[in-house]
């Protein structure tokens, strides 16, 4: 790759932070920009270059780079944000625009767009031995998702002799530092249920069964810096490997065996949830790190989670 830091927007959120982590242990300069760090995150990234601005603003400050991982984005419903959907797309689509112009500029050899698996509505096909893989056709239509898939074909379109461009979907992820913030208003189910048990001594059930890959993030973000340096190959758009899968019945039950005098609770309108259906697990047809990651197993996860005790 080209010579400068490496640009990661979004660096003050739960996946971001944890790259610029992994950028940093394998001894690469960053640039990290967020519109707000926390303390706790920018305690953690305190040897980072931070840049702390609406994205517009902070890329304005950008000096050379070598390449960039775009990241930052509104996950949580327009609604939420007092946003209506147009406008949500607006800034979704425009801070993607905006970043990979910046990468251009900037001599940029690699563009990663961190897109997700939000862009695939429940009965995408076609599905490999149970899984969304690059081949399923994506047809999400609500902003979030839209923007995502709008954000792919950018990136796709803004290759060149000069800057290879890919988009990465990212799906369930379970990690340290997990927290609430206005871009991101909830947590995983993973999250949410330990958070639940450890406030309430229970875990309801009150949305649809079915399998979950769970990437634990540290995994995922090493992957992430392995993948900056891999070969492409003329890829545009991949999956975040094949994590383990687990059902939520199971995923419950598996942490209340680990926080004693927890117990699962059935909603009590047993047709909660059941007009939703939910996707099939995440996993990847494409050789490379992605697809070679030894993921963390779901048992791991959670003892590390519950032992830890930092989700908010």
């Amino acid at each position: 790759m080209s010579t400068g830091a490496i640009l990661v927007t979004g660096a003050g959120g739960f996946v971001c932070s944890e790259i610029v982590c992994a950028l940093r242990r394998a001894g690469h300069q960053v640039v990290a920009t967020d519109r707000s760090f926390d303390a706790a995150t920018r305690a953690r990234l305190h040897d980072e270059h931070l840049i702390e601005a609406p994205l517009e603003e902070a890329l304005a400050s950008i000096g050379r780079l070598q390449a960039v991982i775009h990241g930052a984005a509104l996950t949580a419903d327009p609604q939420a944000l007092g946003l209506t959907a147009a406008e949500h797309l607006r800034r979704n689509i425009g801070m993607a625009a905006s970043t990979l112009a910046t990468a251009r500029e900037q001599g940029a050899a690699r563009a990663l767009f961190l897109s997700s698996m939000g862009v695939f509505a429940p009965h995408d096909g076609p599905v490999t031995a149970g899984r969304v893989t690059e081949a399923t056709v994506p047809t999400g239509a609500i902003p979030y998702a839209a923007a995502k898939r709008a954000g792919e074909i950018l990136t796709a379109a803004a290759a060149d002799t000069q800057m290879d461009t890919l988009s990465l979907r990212l799906g369930n992820i379970a990690g340290p530092h997990e927290a609430i913030r206005d871009s991101r208003q909830h947590l995983s189910l993973i999250g949410r249920m330990i958070a639940q048990a450890r406030a309430t001594g229970q875990i309801t059930l009150n949305g649809p069964e079915g399998l979950r890959e769970w990437a634990w993030l540290p995994d995922l973000a090493d992957a992430v810096v392995e993948l900056l340096h891999a070969p492409w190959a003329g890829a545009r758009v991949l999956h975040a490997g094949t994590p383990p899968v687990i059902g939520q019945r199971a995923l419950a039950d598996a942490i209340a065996v680990r926080m004693p005098g927890v117990r699962v609770v059935e909603p009590s309108d047993q047709t909660c949830g059941a007009a939703r259906a939910l996707r099939p697990p995440m996993g990847s047809d494409h050789d490379g790190p992605m697809r070679s990651v030894n993921w963390t197993a779901p048992d791991t996860i959670l003892d590390r989670l519950i032992a830890a005790k930092v989700l908010t």
